[in-house]
């Protein structure tokens, strides 16, 4: 190929190979606008140019997304589908069972003493058992989460949260009671505020939902990315295991508790233990994320979602009123995390991976 020339401000420059032309346009000396010729006669854009376009280097390599998807066989979409459907058979038995069990009590058919027969005083109470499933399955949601996005799993978290206090809620109507004055009473007043705390955990686990981001791409190589990634489903699994031994140590203490004259429920069973795990393997995931990047900002968003997971464990460990503020002020800093990050973020400018 002949000499390129290259028409900046009126003056004419080279003849140069296309690779030096590229090499100028590399270090901002040219642009792809300046105009150029073969002949120094027909002038035409750079960009309009073959043997430019021919010569720019390979894309950089891009992240297979079925890499993403792959969650291996305990967290896959096969184990998934069939975990969801016994969830949802489980908590319609569950829900039958319970109601059962409340009409058998109400009739006098079987006596229930003890904490646990605060489970028996209304039909609203037979909410409490397939809520409990649900929440089980979305605790198993959340684990899924973990390899594919740091932000999503946080949103699964607030997920499982809003759920927690639904449940309350359904709880805490089989025991209120009403007066002719116009005075409101304590379980009232939990009420209220347990239905505005619910408000405010659904639209910050919307907000997730809606604003789901990785920022991870735009700061790691595509190597970085598949090791970081595969640290991340190694998490996972552990987590996962953790999970059922958990669940069945929660399980077989709260049945002891029922023979004891104990066993009333609440939400420190099984969650208070599995978010402090939780935590610790949000911790863990934040300090790999930094082995793999140096971006500040998004190891600060990441930090921020860790802050917030930690008041959602502090607050499901916290009585009456004082729950329900922290669930509040963690919904409030998760949103406000997720709104700078999403409206002020700019992403380096060296970006060598996709999602």
């Amino acid at each position: 190929m002949k000499g390129v020339f290259v028409l900046v401000n009126g003056k004419s420059y080279g003849p140069y190979t296309i690779e030096r032309v590229n090499n100028f346009i590399s270090n901002g000396t040219f642009t792809q606008n300046n105009l150029c010729s073969l002949d120094g006669k027909d002038w035409a854009p750079i960009a309009e140019l073959p043997a430019y376009h021919d010569s720019l280097p390979p894309p950089p390599p891009q992240l297979d997304s079925s890499f993403l998807r792959n969650r291996g066989f305990l967290l896959g979409e096969k184990a998934n589908d069939r975990l969801r459907n016994v969830a949802i058979y489980v908590s319609v038995f569950g829900f039958l069972a319970h109601l059962s069990l409340w009409l058998c009590h109400q009739n006098r058919w079987i006596q229930v003493e003890g904490d646990a027969k605060n489970l028996l005083l209304s039909p609203f109470s037979a909410l409490y058992t397939p809520f409990s499933i649900l929440l089980a399955y979305e605790a198993y949601q959340l684990i899924r989460e973990i390899p594919t996005s740091f932000s999503n799993s946080v949103g699964k978290q607030f997920e499982i949260v809003t759920l927690l206090v639904v449940r309350d809620i359904f709880k805490g109507l089989s025991v209120i009671h009403f007066t002719d004055d116009w005075s409101l009473g304590g379980y009232l007043n939990i009420l209220v505020l347990e239905c505005i705390t619910f408000v405010v955990l659904f639209y910050t686990s919307m907000n997730y939902r809606k604003f789901s981001i990785s920022l991870m791409v735009t700061v790691m190589d595509v190597e970085n990315l598949k090791s970081y990634i595969k640290y991340k489903r190694i998490i996972a699994v552990a987590l996962l295991f953790t999970y059922f031994a958990i669940a069945v140590f929660a399980f077989s203490g709260w049945i002891l508790g029922v023979f004891n004259g104990q066993g009333d429920a609440d939400r420190e069973i099984f969650f208070l233990d599995f978010f402090t795990v939780l935590i610790l393997a949000d911790i863990l995931i934040l300090l790999i994320f930094y082995k793999y990047s140096d971006d500040f900002y998004a190891l600060a968003r990441n930090t921020g979602f860790v802050l917030a997971t930690v008041i959602l464990r502090v607050a499901i460990g916290a009585p009456g009123i004082s729950g329900m503020v922290l669930f509040i002020i963690s919904g409030i800093l998760g949103i406000l995390i997720l709104r700078i990050t999403t409206h002020s973020y700019t992403p380096p400018k060296t970006v060598d991976s996709k999602n």
